[in-house]
């Protein structure tokens, strides 16, 4: 009768581990599909900022951009356009759902090729939290923006005319 109960006692131990097992097992991935779903929702509602060009430049002057921010705040960004020979440049900064506002792009540099009509060239932002955002590929996340950002002014040939701290330093608290 002993060996009936300690052959129950450890048939019961065996499967209250397996349990075990396969309910932190569950847990796990429950915590991880969640995480997911969030990570691509947090991804899927961060609409980009809205630019609408108001006036075509006058030659060497700035230009007048208004920008409507859609989605949450936006701590620090960067934005670069092309308007027929000339590009422009500047940072930008806006509280969550703020009402369209006016800003003013400095040129920064002549055009390698002269554009028909004005385009945005690169537009990228911090939020809160200390993500970068690629709003021009997708709201697509960058992970390190100390090191695209550079490849971007590089591949558009403003390394060393242009920069953004704001963007690629450190995430503020």
């Amino acid at each position: 009768m002993d060996n009936v109960l300690i052959g129950l006692g450890v048939a019961t131990a065996l499967l209250a581990l397996w349990a075990a097992v396969f309910a932190t097992r569950a847990d796990l991935a429950t915590r991880k599909a969640t995480a997911l779903a969030t990570q691509r929702w947090e991804d899927s509602v961060r609409p980009a900022p809205r630019l609408s060009f108001t006036t075509p430049p006058a030659p060497g002057q700035a230009i007048e951009l208004e920008v409507e921010n859609l989605g949450g705040t936006l701590a620090a960004g960067a934005v670069i356009v092309q308007a027929g020979d000339d590009l422009y440049a500047g940072e930008l900064t806006m509280p969550e759902h703020a009402p369209p506002r006016r800003i003013h792009l400095n040129p920064v540099l002549k055009a390698w090729k002269r554009s028909g009509h004005p385009a945005c060239l690169l537009l990228v932002g911090r939020d809160l939290s200390g993500k970068c955002w690629d709003y021009l590929d997708g709201n697509k996340a960058i992970h390190e923006p100390a090191k695209w950002l550079p490849s971007q002014l590089r591949e558009l040939r403003l390394q060393g005319i242009v920069d953004f701290p704001a963007v690629t330093g450190p995430a503020k608290s």
